[in-house]
């Protein structure tokens, strides 16, 4: 028994620190799955030479026009502008952009950067 919680105590130091040192920077699952959504949903428009950067750039601060950059977006606008549509974009409805892959998407692009 004591085996087992020496070697219990000792994989809850060093996974961690196994984890760290092989790339992973804790980046939550929800996250990185929001971050490919993004890709995969919104980047035609939103990554760095899509539409929805260009005319952004000509509407919000210098620096601020890729979401993915973008300091103070919280997931309530987001999954508002989405819904709602702002601007140029349209509103993108449920059966488009499913809630569960939305609230990833706002999770990604609300996270602190």
């Amino acid at each position: 028994m004591r085996i087992a919680h020496a070697i219990a105590a000792v994989s809850l130091v060093t996974l961690p620190a196994l984890a760290v040192a092989a790339g992973d920077t804790g980046t939550a699952p929800a996250e990185r799955a929001g971050e490919a959504q993004f890709r995969e949903r919104c980047g035609g428009c939103h990554l760095a030479d899509g539409f929805g950067t260009r005319v952004l750039e000509r509407r919000v601060p210098e620096g601020q026009a890729e979401l993915e950059r973008r300091a103070g977006l919280t997931s309530q606008y987001i999954t508002l502008a989405v819904r709602r549509g702002i601007g140029s974009m349209p509103a993108i409805r449920e059966a488009e952009l499913p809630d569960e892959e939305l609230a990833q998407i706002a999770a990604y692009l609300g996270a602190n950067k």
